[in-house]
């Protein structure tokens, strides 16, 4: 009988402390501030959570859970709203690169210019990317992986700010995006400067919504290539990107064709995660500044011809 009343004493607590969170969480006005997509996604993650309470027969908690379900629905909608608005001046605007820079501003901690600092994570940024680029559903992958290859995994959005600074792109050159999964890197580096990009990938449900995706928004010098890394033909492409698109075998025969092709051509390597170091290990890389021992950090190679 005394444990009996102490597992609902403590529901009961468990209960009061989501109430006075949930009230706090709706009286914090920051949430509807236009460009605060973190913090409303933190307070999803949470209404999420005390949706899933599972106490039946207790009043309290399905009032709790009715109250984070109306609440959830409204930040939502709010999202959907600005994403939407954002999607439709994209779409209908095709801004120049500066000005489309500048729309991203607000809704970035990065600071131009300040490069070799690390990347940790997603912003508001990413989150409002992912509703105007990658709108859900989503789709899941319909190939079985090979040995080296690894789950997609998106690239935060203030590496191709920076990436896209560091790089001083011209006409002549192709933008290549090796793992692409659903486009956004491919889209984000057009978007922010006109260079013709193509994206690798092998699950050909991912490559179909990336283009899908390009083409709704009008991006018509963005493809992609439906294809294993290792059997792709790179011989016009000048800038590259890695960010853990795979590893093992696959990795070294991808490191070995772009060795053939520095040998022909000035080549630019750009990387983001794991894949830094074993770029950096290679004599035929040159590490440009500035450098970072923190696998977080953008690191950029030149081919040494």
């Amino acid at each position: 009988m005394r444990r009996w009343l102490t597992t609902h004493l403590l529901i009961d607590m468990n209960i009061n402390i989501l109430q006075n969170e949930l009230d706090e969480l709706i009286e914090f006005s920051e949430l509807f501030a236009e460009h605060n997509f973190s913090a409303r996604r933190e307070a999803l993650v949470f209404l999420q959570m005390v949706s899933q309470i599972s106490v039946t027969g207790n009043h309290e908690s399905r009032e709790l859970k009715r109250r984070a379900r109306i609440f959830s629905e409204r930040l939502r909608t709010f999202n959907g709203y600005l994403a939407q608005d954002f999607y439709q001046r994209l779409k209908s605007q095709h801004p120049l690169p500066t000005d489309f820079r500048s729309w991203l501003a607000p809704y970035t901690n990065y600071v131009p210019k300040d490069w070799g600092k690390p990347h940790y994570g997603y912003e508001s940024l990413d989150f409002l990317l992912d509703a105007v680029l990658l709108p859900e559903p989503q789709p899941e992958p319909n190939l079985k992986s090979e040995y080296g290859m690894v789950r997609y995994q998106p690239t935060p959005a203030s590496v191709v700010l920076e990436l896209t600074e560091r790089i001083q792109f011209t006409d002549n050159d192709l933008f290549c995006d090796l793992g692409a999964g659903l486009g956004k890197v491919t889209m984000l580096v057009h978007l922010l400067t006109q260079v013709q990009t193509v994206g690798v990938e092998y699950q050909s449900s991912f490559c179909d919504y990336a283009e899908r995706q390009a083409q709704d928004l009008g991006l018509t010098r963005i493809s992609y290539l439906n294809l294993n890394a290792r059997n792709a033909d790179y011989s016009d492409a000048t800038v590259f990107f890695f960010f853990n698109p795979f590893g093992g075998l696959i990795f070294d025969s991808v490191l070995e064709k772009l060795r053939l092709e520095a040998e022909k051509r000035e080549i630019t390597l750009c990387s983001y995660g794991s894949s830094s170091q074993p770029l950096s290990e290679l004599t035929w890389l040159e590490r440009l500044p500035p450098v970072s021992e923190d696998e977080m950090a953008l690191e950029i190679f030149r081919g040494i011809v």
